[in-house]
Formats: C-alpha cells, sequence, structure tokens
C-alpha cells in the first residue's frame, strides 16, 4: 500500500509568498525610514555644532573688544564685524596729557595680560600693541591709529615696558617727538590693544575670521592682506532687512550693543542663533 505524502499546495505557496512580500516591504520601509532619520539627526547635529563653536567664539571675542572699537560695514556681498581686542588694561599713575610737555614714557601700576601672565609687549617679538585712554568713539581709535603720525591724540603704539619697582611699570611709546592725551580718563584707566579682527559674512561662502591686518581709517569689506579662517559654512542669503550685524553705540545710560542674527541652513534643515552681547563702557 502506498503512503500518502503531505506538502503545499500551489495556492498555500502563492499566499506565502505574498505574505512574505508585504512583511519584507513593510521591514524595508521602517529600516530606510530609521536610517534617514539617523542621517537627518546626525547633519542636524553636526549642523548645530559647527554653528554653536562659530558663534560661541564670536560672542567671547566681541565681549573683549576695546570700548567704542566695534564697528559694522557692508559692501560687495560682504557684512563684517571689526572690532580692536583688549590685550590688557591697568590704571595709570602719570600720562602727558595737552597742558604738560611732550615724552614717551607713561608710568603705570603693573598688570596683567589675558592669559594671567605679567603683560610683556610682544613676548619677544616685535611689539605691535596699543595703547588708549579714554576713546568716546570708534574715530578716537581708527584714525588715530591710521594716521600713526599725531603727537596729539587717545591711541598710540606702544614701544617696550620696563620695570620701575614692584609697584610701578613704563610704558615706552613708539613716537620719537613724544606725545600727549588729549584728555585723561575719569577712572584713570589705560588699555592694551592688539591686532584688529573682523568677522564677515557673504552671501555664498559661510563665516569667515579676519586678522593680523593693518588698521584703517575706514572699514574695508573684507580687510585686506589678512589671515583668514573659514568658521562655518550654510549661511543663508543676507537679507538686508534682517542685517547680520547691528551696532548700538555706548551712551552715558547704557553699554554697546552688538545684534547678531546668522541663519544656517542645510538640505532643508534651519537653524537661527540670534543673540545681543553688551560691551562694557569703561573708557
Amino acid at each position: 500500500m502506498a503512503k500518502k505524502t503531505s506538502g503545499f499546495t500551489l495556492l498555500e505557496l502563492i499566499i506565502v509568498i505574498i505574505i512574505l512580500g508585504v512583511m519584507s516591504v513593510g521591514i524595508t520601509g521602517f529600516i530606510t525610514l530609521s536610517t534617514q532619520t539617523y542621517l537627518n539627526v546626525s547633519e542636524r547635529d553636526e549642523l548645530l555644532s559647527s554653528a554653536r563653536f562659530a558663534v560661541e567664539r564670536l560672542n567671547r571675542e566681541v565681549r573683549d573688544a576695546a570700548p567704542n572699537s566695534v564697528r559694522v560695514a557692508n559692501g560687495l556681498g560682504w557684512h563684517c564685524l571689526e572690532f580692536i581686542p583688549i590685550v590688557g588694561s591697568t590704571t595709570y599713575i602719570d600720562i602727558p596729557d595737552t597742558s604738560e610737555e611732550a615724552n614717551n614714557n607713561l608710568q603705570v601700576i603693573p598688570f596683567l595680560d589675558k592669559n594671567g601672565h605679567d603683560y610683556e609687549c610682544g613676548n619677544g617679538s616685535t611689539c605691535r600693541d596699543l595703547v588708549t585712554v579714554y576713546p568716546l568713539d570708534s574715530t578716537d581709535i581708527y584714525k588715530n591709529v591710521y594716521t600713526n603720525q599725531q603727537d596729539t591724540g587717545k591711541v598710540f603704539w606702544l614701544n617696550s615696558t620696563s620695570i620701575v619697582d614692584t609697584n610701578t611699570w613704563q610704558l615706552t611709546l613708539n613716537s620719537p617727538l613724544g606725545v600727549q592725551f588729549d584728555e585723561h580718563s575719569p577712572t584713570e584707566r589705560l588699555y592694551i590693544l592688539g591686532s584688529p579682527v573682523s568677522y564677515c559674512t557673504h552671501d555664498i561662502r559661510g563665516l569667515w575670521r579676519f586678522d593680523n591686518y593693518i588698521v584703517t581709517e575706514n572699514q574695508k569689506t573684507p580687510p585686506r592682506v589678512a589671515d583668514r579662517s573659514l568658521m562655518a559654512e550654510n549661511l543663508v542669503a543676507f537679507n538686508a532687512l534682517t542685517p547680520v550685524f547691528n551696532v548700538a553705540g555706548a551712551t552715558l545710560q547704557r553699554n554697546a550693543i552688538v545684534s547678531i542674527r546668522l541663519n544656517f541652513v542645510r538640505d532643508g534643515e534651519n537653524i537661527v542663533f540670534q543673540n545681543e552681547i553688551h560691551i562694557n563702557n569703561i573708557p
């Protein structure tokens, strides 16, 4: 007697194949969606990290800008924020003003640089720092630095530093005929300034940082013959109704305020950084 053999009918096989096909489509769609979600989150995190790094550095540097040294200019698709950072500050003991005979030597209280060390102009190389007393607007800084021929003003090039005693340092300025400061600071405050810095955006080129360039009376967009670093990409085009940089100058009632608005866009993701930076007005 022949044995009966069991198996699947053709209809059953077709049904199984259809069910497996439907399940495969669902699983594939789920995997694809999960992968795309992961990629989107990764790209957003990358964009956010890049944008945050650039904005935090910009904020930190602008907060250390000299009073009344921040200015803004636009041109040829560039939009630039320029300032001169403070390297150090101290209280002066004696400086020559317009009522006194001109000379190059200033007596100040010893002070530290921004890294917490005793200030040393140039740190063994050529000194490129500036000395300023009581700058009330950007003209006091940029015009005086640009001409660099005056013997009266509010900003002068520093040549060297020396120790008089434990409580007194001498700053020697780089002027052959001596200098006279226009006026004294009410708080006898003296600032040491470094090289200018500019942050510039371009409609198609991202956010750039410029430094190590020559100060000019009229702001350049961007600075000429400068070292530059790309800080961030994927910035949207400039909109005249929402400027990237805006500066409200200091008054007797408030500090200077720098407004920054940066829009980062990548693959449909949009991140907006908008904040205000207060710069202490202590001339």
